[in-house]
């Protein structure tokens, strides 16, 4: 993988992480350097647009004292995963 490959991966990999360090601090403000505004979300059978729509999930009441452990993270160009366990 070149060099450029590789320090991409490395910078989409830390946005993943700051993305998630976001549920556990509550900090959405911090959501404004990760997510664009007009960010397409799918999830729970759902496809919403807007930055507003992460920003419920992080204040969810459920999500209060969410803990975020990543393990393993696995990043190549502009895809990032972690394996959930």
């Amino acid at each position: 993988m070149p060099d450029s490959a590789v320090a991409t991966s490395r910078r989409n990999a830390d946005v993943v992480r700051r993305y998630l360090r976001v549920f556990e601090t509550q900090r959405v403000a911090d959501l404004a350097e990760l997510v664009a505004e007009d960010v397409l979300v799918h999830g729970a059978g759902r496809h919403v647009q807007g930055r507003h729509h992460p920003e419920q999930s992080v204040l969810a009441p459920g999500l209060s004292h969410c803990r975020v452990q990543v393990a393993d993270l696995f990043a190549a160009d502009d895809r990032v995963t972690w394996p959930s366990h």
